[in-house]
């Protein structure tokens, strides 16, 4: 692990390298939230559109927004997809703490690390957007590790 400062609005950001997996990663905060920017190595900065990614961490709150109507709507038409039965209520946020990772060709996502959907243990739920609409979400219960 190391250190990069970046000069961006993004600031200093740590090099990972996943042992497992051999990917490469750029982490980071931003205003309390953790991001992951996977990279190839060398790193080429010119490469990261580093202001997609502020314009995603900038928007976090409408972004969360439609993760929560989007998993609503799914309690209402397919519950089991979520791990609870039709007859089950949930009150309150159904996300909580993100964590953003952005990839190759600006495909990003957010885990939301809380949930009291029963997919979201232990990991989170991972949702995936293509722009800054919500396309889709993974079920992490079954992963070994992320």
């Amino acid at each position: 692990m190391s250190n990069i400062n970046t000069n961006t609005l993004l600031g200093t950001l740590e090099l990972i390298s996943e042992e497992t997996s051999n990917i490469t990663f750029l982490q980071g905060q931003f205003h309390d939230m953790p991001f992951s920017i996977q990279v190839s190595t060398p790193i080429d900065f010119e490469k990261i559109n580093f202001d997609f990614i502020l314009d995603k961490l900038n928007n976090f709150i409408m972004l969360k927004d439609k993760a929560e109507k989007f998993l609503k709507n799914i309690l209402i038409t397919s519950p089991n997809s979520l791990g609870i039965s039709s007859s089950e209520k949930i009150n309150g946020e159904l996300v909580s703490f993100p964590e953003f990772i952005f990839g190759e060709n600006n495909n990003w996502s957010i885990v939301f690390r809380d949930s009291p959907l029963p997919i979201a243990e232990p990991y989170g739920i991972l949702i995936n957007y293509q722009n800054d609409n919500v396309i889709g979400f993974e079920d992490l219960s079954d992963a070994e590790e992320l």
